[in-house]
């Protein structure tokens, strides 16, 4: 593919994101990735990590918004965006994303 076709392609791929994020300007301190749920969907589900469950069972403080916009705001997760599946967190003592081993995708 050539690079104008896969910068296009990577532009129209969206993530779900906590508003705390997406609106609010947190940077992003939990983050996961599983199968897609629409066209166009990468599969990212991105949060702040500040989230209450009150706040996460409550569709209206989520967006859908491009990929190459929350990699724009923060650089920091691009490492991820190779990753098939999986969870990572924010560790502020290493100053990087780090693996949550217990984390399993809700049915």
């Amino acid at each position: 593919m050539n690079p104008f076709a896969q910068a296009l392609c990577a532009a129209m791929e969206f993530a779900i994101v906590s508003r705390q994020v997406s609106d609010d300007g947190e940077p992003v301190g939990f983050l996961y990735r599983e199968a897609a749920a629409f066209e166009q969907d990468s599969g990212w589900r991105i949060f702040s990590g500040a989230e209450d469950d009150d706040f996460a069972d409550n569709t209206d403080n989520f967006d859908t918004v491009l990929l190459s916009e929350i990699l724009n705001a923060n650089p920091e997760i691009a490492p991820l965006m190779h990753e098939a599946e999986g969870a990572w967190e924010w560790n502020d003592e290493t100053e990087q994303f780090v693996v949550v081993a217990d984390w399993q995708p809700q049915d």
